[in-house]
């Protein structure tokens, strides 16, 4: 997202001799590494860098997949209706509108409103029509679309970078979804791994969250977006003096001053206990425990790990067992088949749920995600433990709970990602293919897929299930790193898709 500039390698890079790509705060040579990056020896005037390549298009003569009443205008180049057409486009595709904000945040609801009011040469109004425009390029395989959001783009980056480094301009909402457009525009159109461009957006919208001048009263302090530090096994002060002077501006008269958890309906309204804060001490004990298990830990040391783990634990089942009606799942159907036979995507046998919305379902897929890999941490030291002589038996409730866990995510499969869950019910008996839904919902399930797919506690089968379902919404929903998460059958794209969670979760402010 942001670049200190051409000559301004980070010490790491330096001392190594290797080619630094400068981002700020961390470069991405040490995060792909997975190492702390020890920062700049300069500071200089920040700048917006544009990271990805050219999009590819393979049919750059595919005008006959659009539709016919300004498919002639795209030959007039009149890009104000395209433009336009491709924003209703994107706010159809990815935005989960919630009438009700006492039950649902829904998902990028508030955009529209606010492209509308910023105007049209706003830069979050130029983000929104640069991703709407780059998704309808990947879609129509018309290389004049996708040339033009590429242009878009590069210049976007370009006002953006001076519009944030101007040292009296306030850090707004609108600054804030802009980065997390440009974020959610590298996870849908790269398709590269190596590009990475997320994970300096990502980081810049944390540093925007945990900054004194953040627009938002979060209920855990911002910690829930904060930049992944790998090395570190604990908790850091939100505070970074070292922070550039776009983040320490005044705080903006806009500023939302109702204190609120993303993750959970308003606290004002239901006493459900937020899980904004349990999510936000998972990711350290997950660091914690990776550190405790990669060397000859003593047998205190694995018991004060499981233990926190299942303090953890515990603090989910308060989280699941406080929700209000709305939120809860509700069974709807059941998909019959062959168990012994890896299913087509939609048709694993077992129950069908259905909820709220997009926005719940995604809450509570998560919420299982987050508690299948405490469960894992719970497992992996009882597994050395038992090293030891004498050691605790593990309580045999853990498997149920991992298989209702698991099976919590695959039943909400169907509502997430087909078009229309009552004819897919159906239809099911006829096993007829899953016929793709708006795409926000294979974006807001990818990187549930991915972790449920690499973890060892989880069936082998059920793991191929999960990649196919990954690999479906890739190239049914044209979601890039869907692509590329699919091909990964380990653990290795943790930080990747955590640096991911960041933009996904920056979404549902508004």
């Amino acid at each position: 997202m942001v670049n200190n500039g051409a000559s301004g390698a980070c010490q790491a890079c330096k001392q190594r001799h290797k080619k630094c790509d400068e981002t700020r705060p961390s470069c991405l040579r040490c995060s792909r590494a997975r190492r702390a990056c020890p920062g700049y020896a300069t500071s200089k005037d920040l700048k917006f860098v544009n990271y990805s390549g050219r999009v590819k298009c393979n049919e750059p003569n595919a005008l006959d997949t659009v539709p016919t009443s300004w498919s002639a205008k795209i030959g007039l180049l009149d890009w104000t209706s395209i433009e336009g057409y491709a924003r209703v486009q994107f706010f159809g595709d990815y935005c989960v509108h919630s009438p009700n904000k006492d039950i649902s945040r829904g998902y990028l609801s508030g955009l529209p409103a606010m492209v509308a009011k910023a105007g049209p040469e706003s830069d979050v109004a130029k983000a929104c029509t640069t991703i709407a425009l780059a998704s309808l390029g990947t879609k129509t395989r018309d290389q004049r679309i996708a040339h033009r959001a590429q242009s878009l783009h590069t210049a976007l980056l370009r006002s953006f970078s001076l519009s944030i480094t101007i040292g009296d301009t306030f850090i707004s909402v609108e600054s804030l979804i802009t980065a997390t457009l440009l974020g959610l525009h590298e996870i849908i159109i790269n398709t590269d791994l190596s590009n990475g461009a997320h994970i300096a957006h990502a980081q810049g919208v944390s540093a925007i969250l945990t900054s004194k001048s953040s627009p938002f009263d979060l209920v855990c302090g911002g910690k829930l977006f904060k930049a992944l530090d790998p090395t570190s096994t604990i908790e850091q002060e939100t505070e970074n003096p070292k922070l550039p002077n776009w983040q320490h501006t005044p705080p903006d008269p806009n500023r939302v001053t109702s204190r609120f958890s993303i993750l959970c309906t308003p606290l004002s309204k239901h006493g459900a206990v937020t899980i904004d804060e349990i999510f936000a001490r998972t990711e350290p004990l997950y660091n914690r425990a990776a550190s405790v298990l990669a060397r000859e830990a003593t047998l205190g040391e694995l018991y004060a790990v499981k233990r926190d783990a299942e303090k953890l634990k515990d603090d989910y089942n308060v989280w699941q067992e406080s929700l209000p009606e709305e939120w809860k799942p509700k069974v709807v159907g059941v998909v019959e088949g062959n168990e012994e036979m890896l299913p087509q995507v939609g048709y694993c046998p077992g129950t069908i749920t259905s909820y709220h919305d997009s926005y719940i379902a995604t809450i509570w897929n998560a919420y299982r995600k987050a508690r299948l890999l405490v469960i894992n941490i719970i497992m992996d030291c009882y597994d050395r433990i038992c090293t030891f002589p004498e050691h605790e038996e593990i309580d045999p409730a853990i498997f149920i709970e991992i298989s209702e866990l698991t099976d919590g995510i695959i039943s909400s499969i169907p509502f997430v990602l087909s078009a229309d869950l009552q004819d897919f019910l159906n239809n099911s008996k006829l096993c007829k293919p899953l016929v793709p839904g708006r795409p926000v919902g294979g974006l807001l399930l990818m990187h549930t897929l991915y972790v449920i797919s690499v973890l060892p506690i989880i069936d082998p089968k059920v793991q191929r299930y999960l990649r196919d379902c990954l690999a479906w919404v890739g190239e049914n929903m044209n979601i890039g790193q869907a692509v590329i998460l699919s091909k990964c059958a380990t653990n290795e794209l943790f930080e990747y898709v955590t640096e991911a969670h960041v933009l996904i979760w920056a979404g549902m402010l508004i």
